[in-house]
């Protein structure tokens, strides 16, 4: 499931249309579904301007997997642009799973993470991802201003990045896939045509050990991608992505509060 999650994130975070990385300032609020049950919650929140960036994200179990699975995780980074792609500068992770607490603190130099505090010890769950594989790597969040600044930019999401979240080292594939229209989902903010997105994310190296075979299976799903307001930045509205507990999860987006304007299922976009 948290593998699942980890491929999910570089999806989420959205970037104003434009070449250019412009001002924008949002927070999502997202409910994850399996088999018509909630499983997750999601917030996410979004600053961009023009000298860099932040993403804060917090998600939690809920609902019987949260009574089976309990777990919640927080995830920021902050960094500047270079060339117009975002170039990550602090990640920071922390989250308890199963009782267990995990925290993470990552900075960067010369196209290089280097991990400067990890909890608990990655030789003691995970197989080391190397040094070397490790270069040019950004971590989760940028990656997700990454593949949307494509979207921005051609209007099209095809692209290929590769995360390094400290423990994880994973490549994420995106394809554009044509546009469909939503149909109206209870709770959901938005239902109208949307930008569709199929991905596949695949971990490379980082596995826990004994579970190689298991955690390198592909892993395939799909994001939508609509204006909340006029003229405005494409966001995620509804994703759908594979696990091994659940089969697959449909995440839509409950809340919205993107630059002066605020949006929730009583005030939906588009037909019913």
């Amino acid at each position: 499931m948290r593998s699942a999650l980890v491929l999910l994130l570089a999806l989420l975070p959205a970037v104003a249309r434009g070449g250019t990385p412009a001002t924008a300032d949002a927070r999502l609020d997202y409910r994850a579904y399996a088999h018509g049950l909630p499983v997750l919650r999601m917030e996410v929140a979004l600053a961009l301007w023009p000298g860099g960036y932040q993403v804060h994200l917090r998600y939690r179990t809920v609902g019987l997997v949260g009574f089976f699975y309990r777990g919640r995780q927080e995830d920021q980074v902050a960094g500047t642009w270079h060339d117009g792609r975002p170039q990550p500068r602090l990640y920071r992770a922390d989250g308890v799973w199963h009782g267990t607490i995990h925290r993470m603190t990552m900075t960067y130099a010369d196209d290089r993470p280097e991990l400067r505090s990890v909890q608990p010890p990655i030789r003691a769950q995970r197989e080391p991802v190397p040094q070397a594989e490790q270069r040019g790597t950004i971590d989760t969040l940028s990656a997700l201003v990454d593949l949307l600044r494509r979207i921005a930019a051609t209007g099209g999401c095809t692209d290929r990045v590769r995360t390094f979240d400290g423990r994880r080292l994973s490549v994420i594939s995106a394809r554009n896939a044509g546009t469909t229209v939503l149909a109206h989902r209870s709770g959901a903010v938005f239902a109208g045509p949307a930008l569709r997105c199929d991905f596949t994310g695949r971990m490379l190296a980082g596995f826990l050990y004994g579970h190689r075979q298991r955690d390198s299976k592909p892993l395939h799903g799909s994001a939508w991608f609509a204006p909340l307001v006029p003229g405005g930045p494409l966001w995620p509205v509804r994703l759908r992505f594979q696990t091994d507990w659940f089969g697959n999860v449909t995440m839509v987006l409950i809340a919205s509060h993107a630059a002066a304007s605020a949006v929730t299922a009583d005030r939906s976009l588009g037909p019913h």
